[in-house]
């Protein structure tokens, strides 16, 4: 039977998988799980294989039973392979094994430990089939404190431009207040307290944070006379970092004067070759994984220019990802430089592009294959202007 998704999950999770497949199957989308869905008779394995070769979504039943499952690991390892979508559906607040953490580099953790269960169901629903239709993730309806990380990867800037939604509209002819048309930099931005990272909880996060906490974030945009706009921000964080033994070190952030612990592999040969693929790095790079307290790990390709040895030696270089825009998040790219003498400097930009209107002391925007987002904005002169929203404020001002 041709089906959507693959179930993965551990046979002491059965119920749960049970449930999950009801759901989706009831929502039209075709499942495929065993031991249903293997053929009397049939070699197991070369079933399985199969199935996941045959799938365009992976579903992985997330549980402390999931993480310590060798059979699980295989079916998470060929779904990536053959680059199938994976959502892992955490029913446990369980971090993942350092073996899964890998391969659990995804934008779509949804969690669902708490219950009910059936709204968590619901929208996997949803979320499965944004991604058949090759639309962008709608949020969650109810927003819980991510363990891995979040689903809503948007992090709204001042809601001067409501960074990214996660979802699709159509296309509408929007015509934009004339006196936006222009480029423009932000003076100032104060993000609302609590606005989310785009980069969920991965350990990267820190960084932001450290440039958030330090204002030292910029964002320009440009806003055309047909209502289209392009619009990019970004962040910096330096310092310091000192080892604390093989395997760990501690960055001390200039910006915000915050000291977090990293522990830190290097990765070569075929593992630096996976991440390269999957993170925008070119044949030959290396890579680090960059894990802290309470985080999932990062990883970053690039070029080592330090020894493999003691002290921070194998994290001096110049590191870096470089994603394209998918929807749920515009165009991303990182860089992370640490030379021998123990500094660092960390770098991010997003940038994303869509169409804008204005009227009446009212934006609104629908970035390419997101929902729009919304505020209000008020001008000080035509070359001065302060746009705001639930998630925070930015003044912009008009570029020469």
């Amino acid at each position: 039977m041709a089906h959507d998704v693959f179930i993965s999950y551990s046979s002491k999770d059965k119920p749960t998988a049970d449930a999950t497949c009801a759901t989706l199957e009831a929502g039209g989308i075709r499942c495929w799980m065993a031991p249903r869905d293997i053929r009397p008779g049939a070699d197991w394995g070369e079933a399985i294989v199969e199935a996941i070769q045959g799938s365009r979504a992976f579903v992985l039943v997330f549980s402390e039973n999931a993480n310590l499952s060798v059979q699980i690991k295989r079916e998470v390892e060929r779904a990536i392979n053959k680059a199938i979508p994976i959502i892992p559906l955490r029913i446990e607040n369980v971090m993942p094994t350092k073996s899964m953490e890998f391969f659990l580099s995804t934008p779509h953790w949804l969690d669902a430990f708490t219950p009910p269960l059936e709204q968590h169901l619901t929208y996997l629903v949803e979320v499965i089939r944004s991604i058949l239709e090759g639309r962008a993730v709608l949020p969650p309806p109810v927003q819980h404190k991510p363990g891995i990380a979040s689903v809503d990867r948007r992090f709204l800037i001042g809601g001067a431009i409501g960074l990214l939604g996660a979802g699709a509209v159509g296309w509408v002819f929007l015509r934009p207040s004339p006196s936006f048309v222009g480029k423009w930099t932000a003076a100032k931005i104060d993000p609302a307290p609590g606005s989310s990272s785009p980069f969920g909880m991965f350990s990267i996060s820190l960084f932001l944070e450290n440039a958030v906490t330090g204002s030292k974030l910029t964002a320009n945009m440009e806003i055309g006379s047909l209502g289209q706009y392009s619009f990019d921000w970004g962040g910096d964080d330096t310092g310091t970092v000192t080892s604390n033994g093989a395997g760990t070190a501690t960055f001390a952030s200039n910006a915000s004067g915050a000291s977090n612990v990293f522990s830190y592999v290097r990765l070569d040969g075929t593992n630096a070759y996976e991440a390269a693929s999957m993170l925008g790095g070119k044949s030959g790079d290396s890579a680090i994984a960059l894990t802290a307290p309470g985080t999932a790990q990062s990883i970053l390709v690039g070029t080592p220019l330090g020894s493999s040895g003691d002290g921070i030696g194998p994290l001096v270089g110049r590191w870096y990802t470089h994603t394209p825009a998918n929807g749920a998040l515009g165009a991303v790219t990182t860089g992370l430089d640490i030379t021998p003498d123990g500094s660092y400097h960390y770098h991010f930009d997003i940038a994303e592009s869509g169409l804008w209107h204005a009227s009446d002391g009212n934006w609104s925007m629908t970035p390419q294959g997101a929902l729009p987002s919304s505020g209000t904005y008020q001008f000080n002169g035509s070359d001065q202007v302060t746009c705001a929203s639930k998630d925070g404020v930015t003044v912009w001002v008009r570029a020469s």
